[in-house]
């Protein structure tokens, strides 16, 4: 369970992004929808302790205070934040970055077994052989980012998992391996998925419970009925 009282959100601690937002999201899928540039990422990036914003108000994961935690430790609470475009880092492996993930994670899966997890999701993901060998996102498509937050999601297996346009630069056959993998995730006992998208097809393939719309003022408002969802998608928010 995530919930958010009075948060707000500043940007070199005095230009407001968003304001006085209270939400709620318990098991299950939720979609956050909103135009461009309205603070989704932001909202996202926030809530995993991003150090260029500033936050305010409350935010309580599982009944424990969110904003008092470091970053490293918002992660271990079973907190898990996507990139809407993940960022290179040259020298450092994909199954690097996975295996000290894990362990900061103090898991238990030994070496062996984390590296054949590793291979056989990439191969589901239509990715390559080598792909545990290659540098962390470098040289990297967009889809190919995307399906290696897929992999870190599967292995990590947070409880609330928040991703910011997973379907970006996937092709068709890779979009319905990824309505398979978040509906294998969310159906799981006690899973939170939240997504930032505006993909109609996954949207309706995933049922969300709730969606939450930001505006261009900066606030946000959570709806129980998903019809705002298909209203959005047929008429455009100023519509």
């Amino acid at each position: 369970m995530l919930v958010t009282q009075e948060f707000n959100i500043k940007i070199d601690g005095y230009y407001p992004i968003l304001n006085d937002m209270h939400l709620e999201y318990g098991p299950g899928v939720h979609i956050i929808m909103g135009p461009n540039g309205v603070g989704k990422s932001t909202f996202a990036h926030a809530l995993m302790g991003s150090p260029t914003l500033e936050s305010s108000g409350a935010v309580e994961l599982n009944g424990k205070d969110l904003l008092a935690m470091d970053t490293y430790e918002r992660a271990r609470a079973g907190l898990f934040v996507s990139f809407q475009n993940p960022t290179p880092i040259e020298g450092l492996s994909n199954f690097q970055f996975m295996r000290q993930a894990l362990n900061s994670r103090q898991s238990t899966v030994k070496l062996g077994d984390s590296l054949s997890k590793f291979k056989e999701l990439a191969n589901e993901l239509g990715l390559s052989d080598t792909w545990d060998k290659k540098q962390l996102n470098v040289e990297a498509s967009g889809g190919e980012k995307k399906k290696n937050e897929l992999i870190q999601l599967d292995m990590l297996d947070p409880q609330v998992a928040i991703l910011d346009e997973p379907d970006s630069g996937l092709d068709i056959d890779a979009i319905k391996v990824l309505i398979q993998k978040l509906n294998d995730f969310s159906q799981q006992e006690g899973k939170v998925l939240i997504i930032i998208s505006h993909y109609a097809q996954l949207i309706t393939s995933l049922d969300p419970d709730t969606v939450t719309v930001f505006n261009k003022d900066g606030y946000a408002k959570q709806y129980d009925n998903t019809d705002i969802a298909y209203d959005i998608l047929e008429n455009g928010f100023d519509g």
